[in-house]
């Protein structure tokens, strides 16, 4: 009992190192790869607002293929995306860390313009930063290295444009009239840490009944959900300041991390894709509209102050400028087919999926995403050495 106390208490009580977090993420993908599929997040919540649209009667179709219109409850990659918002949501009330975070106009502002830019990137790129990015590179899909040239760019838009706006908000602040701190209360024997286990207990129910009404699968990335959800909020790994701070504050020890992840990734993905175990998934058209599609989602994702898994993760913790960001982010995205009267990947926009073990073999794919991966920490640590010069 005593050494299952104190795993409860490492795995929930206490703030994880940025690399078990990655470690944990990482594996965790893995898994759940093996099980029905990767990491991705924002497919579904257009599938949102596409059944949003249709409620209001707005015919259309969700602009994903794999991912029709229907009730949320009974999708079951929705069920991931709900799960990561519980999960997050359950860790954050047993250490109190979940409270109501206002904004003022701007921030709210600020919000909807990030979720109506990730909501068109997502579709552009497509999807979003991390099944797009970090999966895709992974599951050596030509468009994740191009998605994540657009991220890059964006990320520095965005970032420029914070730093702006802080500057702004800094120079009309009266520091005399700052209000008084409250006491910081001890996390010991709080109603907020029995809500949090009421809500873990809860998620568990639920997947159970989904697998007793003939639905595993649905059960199963549920909790899958869960985990990462628990993993984002204790580790706070941020896809979205891995991407900024390479450039604005020249700093790139989280971006080192998820380079570190997809290369230990990619080995995992080889051996399954090799032996035919889902070889095209997570494989994406690849053209021009991966790196524009990543520009505007990478400039998104810092203003709405979280990429696609963040704002579900932040969300989850009471942050409400998050809430705006998924509701103008599902209710673009949803939009897609009504607009462009085609779904992602298909019409004049989108190139061709390519994988790259198919065109080159394994030998030639693992080369270009090991020197992709190789060229980037490069640029990251030319990056941080210029952090350092004159001094």
């Amino acid at each position: 009992m005593k050494i299952l106390r104190e795993l409860l208490k490492i795995t929930l009580f206490e703030p994880w190192p940025l690399w078990v977090g990655m470690l944990a993420l990482t594996i965790t993908n893995l898994y759940m790869f093996m099980f029905a599929r990767a990491l991705g997040v924002f497919p579904q919540m257009a599938m949102w607002g596409s059944w949003i649209y249709n409620l209001l009667g707005w015919q259309i179709e969700s602009p994903f293929p794999p991912y029709p219109v229907k009730l949320p409850y009974l999708d079951q990659h929705s069920l991931l995306d709900l799960g990561i918002i519980l999960g997050a949501l359950s860790v954050a009330l047993i250490n109190r860390e979940f409270k109501l975070r206002k904004e003022n106009f701007l921030g709210y502002l600020m919000g909807a313009i990030g979720g109506f830019l990730m909501g068109l990137g997502t579709v552009l790129m497509p999807p979003c930063n991390v099944g797009g990015f970090w999966v895709a590179t992974m599951a050596f899909s030509l468009s994740g290295p191009l998605a994540g040239i657009g991220l890059f760019i964006g990320a520095y838009i965005g970032g420029k444009i914070l730093k702006t706006q802080v500057s702004k908000a800094v120079e009309i602040i009266d520091f005399n009239k700052a209000q008084k701190a409250e006491p910081v209360l001890s996390k010991k024997h709080s109603i907020s840490t029995f809500l949090g286990f009421i809500f873990i207990i809860s998620l568990l129910l639920i997947s159970l009944i989904y697998y007793y009404y003939g639905m595993p699968v649905h059960a199963g990335l549920f909790l899958f959900g869960a985990f990462f959800g628990i993993i984002f909020q204790r580790s706070r790994i941020c896809f979205v300041a891995a991407f900024r701070e390479i450039t604005i504050s020249k700093d790139g020890k989280i971006m080192k991390w998820v380079l570190i992840s997809i290369g230990i990734s990619a080995i995992g993905f080889a051996i399954l894709k090799s032996k035919g175990y889902q070889p095209y998934h997570m494989v994406f058209p690849a053209g021009w509209h991966n790196v524009l599609g990543g520009l505007i989602f990478g400039i998104g994702m810092v203003l709405a102050g979280g990429c696609g898994v963040g704002i579900l993760v932040r969300s989850g913790e009471g942050y409400t400028r998050s809430w705006i960001a998924i509701l103008t982010g599902m209710l673009t995205s949803g939009a897609w087919t009504g607009i462009y009267k085609h779904k992602v990947g298909e019409g004049w926009l989108y190139g061709s999926p390519v994988f790259l073990p198919e065109k080159l073999g394994w030998a030639g794919a693992f080369l270009v995403i090991f020197g992709f991966l190789f060229i980037f920490y490069l640029i990251i640590t030319w990056l941080e050495g210029k952090k350092y010069e004159g001094n």
